[in-house]
């Protein structure tokens, strides 16, 4: 049996049906959106399908019909037209300065006006963008599809530099005005991006979209959900389970950990990122193959300039309004709703008759993917120095070995830097131990409530419980005594692992493990 071909880096429907390559069937979306609206709008992380989805838009308004044979719009369509289709990617090369839209805005544009034998005029593309619809429009009795891929990409580039954003704002503005004046002459109209344009100004004169980002019965419009993952991806999961030597079931668990767990609004279904399932299945291997394929620079310094007093736990499982998750603009953005939008958090709850969420890390694939992320941003050493120490300190962790992990930890911590937080040490410490006991692999909680107080660090490992509890310029001993003082390990008295109790003392000079002491609780 011929091996099944996975498009790696190819979101073209034309190349990826014309080529036999793997593809799962989102044609029914297509036709519900052509036939039931005209203006949408979708907002979804990078590399999460929107390419796909735009490119499969545009053939079917080309009317290319035998590229959907076999698929659900095969039985659903009986008039196949063609439209004219003006499809702006604004993903493309690098949009960090307000020349470089410029040159894109000008070639895109000048290619429209040879198509359709208009000449070339000084004027705004604004103007010029209106001209091209009408002359299409009139050119082929039929109403134009506007597709625009990643609307908001020159506006995530020049975030921080506030000149060049106001430039690419006033720029795109223009030409999204476009899209209501000449409503007249066009079928259809799609954007995409990341961030939702509720409260975008450049889309103050375009408040007829509708955003179906969070619109239940378009939840699985992009990525890959479970039923999906049952009926296209057999042959990956069966090279999975090979490749770890596992039952097949066994690897759908492994699939479901590393790489599903995304939620986009109300009773959304859950959601594998396509992007590393794509990677995965040729080999098997899994890796975090689309938190590495590019995180925004202007993102780690917001993760990393956490704040005085905010510890990462609270910034990676917030509360957040319902109306909040929509784009502001600015200083505005919160780095909560950054987060979730940018697809390293996602809705885990709804709360408050749904006018408020409980966001959290997605999948196993983000959260290693950040706390590398932020150790790497507070230490100089490269990551294969960093993936041997991880690795000592697992080691250690999961035999038990409290006095080689500690004493570990206190020489890793030596060349850790203070940007995780400055003002408070006890969030300084609490923030470096969290991120460090996370990458080691072991379940790991700060801040652990209980009937008489709260457990610092809570470790479990298969075979231990580990009981931390943190002083700052004291003794470890006090540490110590306050667990079993607050009897911190009732919670486990019917759990068959070993509980090993932790006291560790900080110095605030020194910003480091100054002592430490320990014991395993008796159980008699």
């Amino acid at each position: 049996m011929e091996k099944l071909k996975y498009p790696i880096g190819d979101s073209s429907f034309s190349y990826i049906r014309r080529n036999g390559f793997f593809y799962v069937d989102k044609s029914a979306y297509v036709y519900r959106m052509a036939t039931e609206g005209k203006y949408y709008f979708l907002s979804r992380p990078r590399r999460f399908g929107k390419s796909l989805l735009l490119s499969t838009i545009e053939a079917y308004f080309r009317g290319e019909r035998q590229l959907f044979e076999g698929l659900a719009i095969e039985a659903l369509e009986s008039d196949w037209k063609k439209y004219p289709v003006l499809h702006l990617d604004l993903s493309l090369g690098n949009m960090s300065k307000p020349e470089s839209l410029n040159q894109y805005l000008a070639h895109r544009l000048a290619q429209w006006e040879d198509e359709y034998g208009i000449g070339r005029k000084e004027s705004s593309y604004a103007i010029r963008f209106s001209n091209i619809i009408r002359k299409a429009y009139d050119s082929t009795g039929m109403g134009v599809v506007v597709l625009i891929d990643e609307y908001d990409n020159p506006l995530f580039s020049t975030y921080e530099e506030a000149e060049a954003n106001d430039e690419m704002r006033a720029i795109l503005k223009g030409m999204y005005s476009v899209l209501k004046s000449e409503a007249a002459y066009l079928r259809f109209c799609f954007l995409t991006g990341v961030t939702r344009f509720s409260r975008m100004s450049i889309f103050s004169g375009l408040n007829n979209l509708y955003d179906i980002t969070f619109v239940p019965s378009y939840s699985g419009i992009c990525g890959i959900t479970q039923q999906e993952l049952e009926l296209y991806c057999r042959d990956g999961i069966a090279t999975v389970a090979q490749r770890r030597n596992i039952s097949e079931n066994e690897a759908k668990e492994l699939l479901k950990e590393y790489y599903d767990g995304y939620h986009f609004g109300d009773l959304s279904v859950d959601l594998y990122n396509p992007f590393s399932l794509l990677q995965v299945f040729p080999e098997g291997v899994l890796k975090s193959y689309w938190f590495e394929s590019g995180t925004s620079q202007f993102l780690w310094e917001r993760v990393s300039r956490l704040g005085d007093t905010s510890s990462i736990t609270e910034i990676l499982h917030p509360v957040v309004m319902a109306s909040d998750l929509g784009a502001v603009e600015g200083e505005e953005l919160s780095l909560e709703v950054l987060l979730f939008q940018t697809g390293y958090l996602t809705i885990k709850r709804q709360l408050l008759d749904d006018t408020a969420y409980e966001l959290g890390v997605p999948n196993k694939e983000v959260h290693d993917g950040i706390m590398n992320g932020l150790l790497r941003a507070v230490t100089s050493k490269r990551q294969q120095q960093l993936n041997v120490d991880i690795l000592r300190m697992r080691t250690y962790a999961e035999n038990g070995d409290v006095d080689h992990l500690c004493e570990y930890l206190r020489s890793f911590m030596a060349g850790i830097s203070n940007r995780l937080t400055m003002k408070l040490p006890e969030i300084y410490f609490e923030n470096n131990l969290y991120v460090i006991f996370s990458l080691i692999g072991l379940n790991t909680r700060v801040e652990v409530d209980t009937a008489d107080g709260r457990i610092d660090i809570l470790m479990e490992s298969k075979k231990y419980i580990y009981v931390i509890e943190l002083k700052l310029d004291r003794q470890s001993s006090d540490a110590l005594a306050q667990i079993k003082r607050k009897n911190y390990c009732r919670p486990f008295d019917r759990d068959p692992r070993e509980v090993i109790l932790v006291g560790v003392n900080f110095s605030s000079s020194t910003r480091n493990i100054s002592s430490w002491e320990w014991e395993r609780l008796d159980r008699q």
